[in-house]
């Protein structure tokens, strides 16, 4: 049985239009007849444009004439009938298949930046060189200077005291087998806007004044600083800004162009992954601090209480989503509960 199509032909390197009909064979032969130009092939030999919905699929032939129907609907119909559809037509029109790929892509995805970003993130992070975390730790306090941190303003003997509190810290915890990459120090500062403490990426531990003062009972100023020195330990800031690295580079490829949109979904990314990091790091920081106490002092109390003091001052939490730290009150609620891991048994 066969079919007639009607349309019109366009000649190679020409726009002029000539009508045309096709009749379509049952067995996929093809017969093209014109004033202009005749053709008779299979289907096969026939380069056809790429289906878009209904429309009319374009018919080239080897002399380079190009067929246009005037009934898309039939031509495509029979044209399906005949042709050998590609793999990747026929996935794309399986609704199953294309679930199942997205689904698939989302566990991907997950998997990706849940497990994949952060070790790849803390193998690169630990064999950048040393010089590099260096310089950026002298930039880091540079930085500090510049936002208007001064000289600590404690009396010489309490820094004195403070520093040989620090360093007996360090040796014991190498006297456990803790090993740092960069060699841990601690500097003082004067800050207007309150208790702070943080590590930079040379192993440099930064506490404020007010931070030292708040932490009036001796535990609690040791459990800030085995906070940060657990950030210096499993080198946070150095695989923080790796992890940085990887989102960003991986959004711009995800969002291709340069436009203001593609930027500010790809900054989005950055920062939605970034606060994960970062708080998945204030945990690691906690449970390092909180091993530390409960294998010297069997109690993680001295730093829970210290957490409380700091939400008394900031009272105000910013969202789970929003912050780059844990819900004070979910920290202090673990540590109180804290549990050291079971030991080994000998055999």
């Amino acid at each position: 049985m066969t079919e007639t199509v009607k349309g019109h032909l366009i000649a190679p390197q020409n726009s002029t239009k000539h009508a045309a009909e096709l009749t379509l064979g049952s067995n996929g032969f093809i017969i093209l007849k014109s004033e202009a130009h005749q053709y008779q092939c299979q289907l096969d030999a026939v380069t056809l444009s790429d289906a878009l919905g209904s429309m009319p699929r374009n018919m080239t032939f080897a002399s380079g004439w190009v067929f246009i129907s005037s009934d898309g609907n039939k031509l495509n119909t029979w044209i399906n009938r005949h042709s050998k559809t590609p793999l990747l037509v026929r996935l794309e029109r399986n609704l199953l298949l294309i679930c199942l790929a997205t689904v698939v892509t989302a566990l991907t995805a997950y998997g990706l930046y849940v497990y994949a970003v952060p070790k790849a993130a803390k193998w690169v992070a630990s064999h950048l060189p040393v010089e590099l975390s260096r310089e950026l730790g002298e930039q880091g306090l540079t930085m500090l200077d510049e936002m208007g941190f001064e000289a600590s303003k404690l009396e010489q003997k309490e820094q004195d005291k403070l520093q040989l509190r620090f360093d007996d810290l360090i040796n014991k915890l190498k006297e456990q087998g803790v090993e740092f990459t960069h060699p841990p120090k601690m500097t003082l500062r004067f800050a207007s806007d309150g208790a702070n403490a943080f590590a930079l990426a040379d192993g440099t531990v930064v506490l404020t004044d007010a931070m030292v003062k708040l932490a009036n009972e001796k535990l609690q100023l040791e459990g800030v600083i085995l906070h940060e020195l657990g950030h210096v330990h499993k080198e946070h800031v150095m695989t923080n800004l790796v992890q940085t690295a990887i989102l960003s580079i991986t959004a711009a490829m995800v969002v291709g162009d340069s436009s203001g949109i593609s930027d500010t979904l790809t900054s989005i990314a950055v920062i939605g992954g970034g606060l994960t990091y970062s708080r998945i790091h204030e945990s690691e920081a906690d449970d390092f601090a909180a091993q530390q106490l409960y294998s010297w002092h069997q109690s993680t109390e001295p730093l829970a209480t210290l957490f409380e003091k700091l939400h008394k001052q900031q009272p105000v939490d910013l969202p789970g989503w929003a912050s780059t730290h844990p819900a004070l009150d979910d920290r202090i609620e673990t540590l109180r509960h804290y549990q050291p891991p079971p030991q080994p048994t000998a055999h």
